[in-house]
């Protein structure tokens, strides 16, 4: 963005769009296929032969990496709210039941994220359909204000789940807007996924679509006119928590 606002500093409690460094792993074949974007991500092979399914060896690799967290925020505190209302309504006050939730360090251990891929990394010729977000599973990040990394990708076709207690380095956080468009990526590449979406609304609502605008002044939305001049206003995702909640860890 322009005006610098795609990146803040990443405080308090873990949230969705925060960039921080953390182990990543993924299951492969035994012929151990890499694909390009993700040899920087597989610096250990690790073979796991103790599989009680069948004799079938696992072929793990793994690895330390920059990624962002891809988890929505109500993720993170759910089992800490749950325990604080637990502890509330067996006699204790809210500041108590903070604090003895707090000390609980078996809440919400775990989030989900993806590894950040530079663009360097992919094919000189298909960089603008990335840099645009025109790819479906890839969500656009400029370089950081720091230089901590260069103009990137978030790859959301590599998914994994993570310990808060493996994080290092937690540093940046996407901007309300960027975080927006990281939602609508995200709901793209696990429900949408084709441009025949489109087609399956005129058909459903028997009108055709003339304009798609994306809000995103209070939340995601994507608003659709008809040209009857109707308008459908679709996927608004969950709202953001109330503050409070979870320390940062």
């Amino acid at each position: 963005m322009a005006d610098g606002s795609f990146f803040q500093p990443s405080n308090g409690p873990l949230n969705q769009g925060d960039i921080l460094i953390a182990p990543v792993a993924r299951v492969t074949a035994a012929d151990r296929f890499v694909p390009e974007r993700w040899g920087r991500l597989d610096q250990d092979e690790v073979l796991i032969d103790r599989s009680d399914v069948d004799a079938e060896d696992i072929e793990l690799f793994a690895g330390r990496e920059l990624v962002m967290v891809t988890s929505h925020d109500c993720h993170h505190d759910k089992e800490w709210n749950a325990a604080r209302g637990r502890l509330i309504r067996q006699g204790n006050s809210e500041e108590d039941a903070d604090r003895l939730a707090e000390e609980d360090d078996t809440l919400d251990r775990t989030f989900q994220a993806s590894p950040i891929v530079p663009l360097d990394d992919f094919d000189p010729g298909t960089r603008g359909n990335y840099r645009a977000g025109r790819v479906v599973g890839y969500f656009p990040i400029p370089e950081s204000p720091d230089g901590a990394f260069p103009e990137s990708v978030v790859d959301l076709s590599y998914r994994c789940t993570i310990d808060r207690k493996a994080i290092t380095n937690r540093r940046w956080c996407l901007g309300p807007e960027p975080r927006d468009q990281l939602r609508y990526a995200i709901a793209r590449f696990d429900s949408f996924r084709s441009v025949e979406l489109g087609e399956t609304i005129e058909q459903a609502v028997g009108r055709e679509i003339v304009d798609v605008e994306v809000d995103t002044s209070t939340g995601l939305i994507v608003v659709l006119t008809l040209d009857d001049g109707e308008v459908l206003r679709l996927v608004q995702p969950p709202a953001d928590p109330e503050p409070g909640g979870r320390e940062s860890i």
